[in-house]
């Protein structure tokens, strides 16, 4: 996790010429009021998170996640898709895995232009995505601010520096990229850099400038490239009348008027079958999934409606992981928890056979994590590595988690 921290105003380097001096003072003046004119505002993150590893001749798709970002009060957060609960937390974070960068959607730019010790210097006219745009590099001094990175239960902080391009036209910032240098010796890195582009988007019936897209690249000790490549769309002004909570996520689906909490017996048997299929090449990091229950014992009926999402995609050299997380499950006037473990899978009958299996997944070191209750970890052979449409699930009800309603 990459963090842009800086304040106050940046100050040009020695050698520039009058009239640049008073240009670039346009521009600081320009970027400070495009900070200041960013509203409260909610926007749809897709990230597509990649890997390069040495002798390799392109990098590796790992998975995609779609995330709700909410950008309030000058701070980012983050929640499941469709989720009205945002967390101060990086997208690594929400879903559990992975490498993110949480300063590329909104302020870089503060880094640049409100940090006093920032020095900058024109570097010529140059021609950007077909465009003209004029370069000015850029380098914020060591202990002046820079980049607080966190690796694991490693943490440092390294001095930044970068390019940034600018419209000659309008004065509006094209794009930032950022890396970070001297990189303490206590993180496994090579390197640190992250290229936002930015434009204007209505939101609340005003032009805004912001980030458009991302890429962030974290090189190894070994050599190995993780990328992250965000696209942001879909953003709207974050009105006083939302509904937006801030802890622990529990649903990715909105909440169903006149509906009761309650809680399911232990011990109940139920068979579940799958009515969205899962394609991991297509699939995303937080969709939606929904099933329903085809046989049951206790309270539930037939014809139960079962929500989750997909939480986690992993790909290993001839096998799929996909990760299920079941949140909930509706019935009558009831939405209650799905507290249950899985304990087989098989295919619909009269379908073709699936080699599929689940006992759980590797986290960190290679540990095995086993579910926990509402989760299933599904291998599928890498040969048809997909969860089809009526695919059966049999689970079992376990005692609801100490706080569950």
């Amino acid at each position: 996790m990459l963090v842009a921290l800086a304040t106050a105003v940046a100050q040009t380097e020695g050698g520039s010429s009058p009239e640049n001096t008073v240009l670039l003072a346009r521009i600081q003046q320009r970027a400070a009021e495009d900070l200041a004119s960013v509203p409260n505002y909610v926007c749809v993150d897709s990230i597509d998170r990649s890997r390069w590893i040495p002798g390799q001749r392109d990098f590796r798709r790992l998975d995609r996640m779609y995330l709700d970002l909410a950008h309030i009060e000058g701070a980012d957060r983050f929640s499941w898709l469709g989720s009205s609960s945002f967390q101060e937390k990086t997208p690594s974070a929400i879903v559990g895995y992975g490498a993110s960068f949480s300063g590329d959607f909104a302020d870089n730019r503060a880094l640049v232009f409100k940090n006093r010790w920032t020095t900058i210097r024109y570097a010529g006219r140059v021609t950007i995505e077909g465009r003209p745009a004029m370069r000015y590099e850029y380098a914020v001094p060591p202990n002046h601010g820079g980049l607080a990175a966190i690796i694991g239960n490693d943490s440092g902080f390294a001095p930044a520096r970068g390019v940034f391009w600018i419209d000659p036209e309008t004065l509006d910032l094209l794009r930032i990229d950022i890396e970070g240098y001297d990189i303490p010796p206590s993180l496994p890195l090579q390197s640190v850099v992250a290229r936002t582009t930015y434009w204007r988007v209505l939101i609340g019936g005003r032009g805004v400038l912001l980030a458009r897209n991302s890429e962030f690249l974290l090189t190894e000790r070994d050599g190995t490239v993780k990328r992250n490549v965000s696209v942001f769309s879909n953003c709207r002004e974050y009105q006083a009348q939302s509904t937006v909570t801030f802890g622990p996520s529990t649903t990715s689906q909105p909440s169903p008027p006149a509906v009761e909490p309650t809680r399911l017996q232990a011990g109940l048997q139920l068979q579940v079958v799958l009515d969205t299929p899962v394609d991991p090449s297509a699939a995303a990091v937080g969709e939606s999934v929904r099933a329903h229950v085809v046989e049951s014992s206790g309270e539930v009926p037939k014809g139960a409606r079962v929500y989750g999402r997909v939480n986690r995609i992993v790909r290993y050299v001839d096998e799929v992981l996909i990760y299920l997380e079941i949140t909930h499950i509706e019935y009558r006037r009831n939405r209650v928890p799905f507290m249950a473990r899985l304990i087989a899978v098989e295919s619909q009958p009269g379908k073709p056979g699936m080699q599929i299996r689940g006992f759980g997944y590797f986290g960190d070191a290679n540990i095995v994590r086993y579910d926990p209750p509402g989760a299933a970890s599904l291998y599928i052979s890498e040969r048809e590595p997909v969860l089809r449409r009526g695919l059966v699930m049999r689970w079992v009800t376990v005692e609801s988690r100490r706080g569950s309603p």
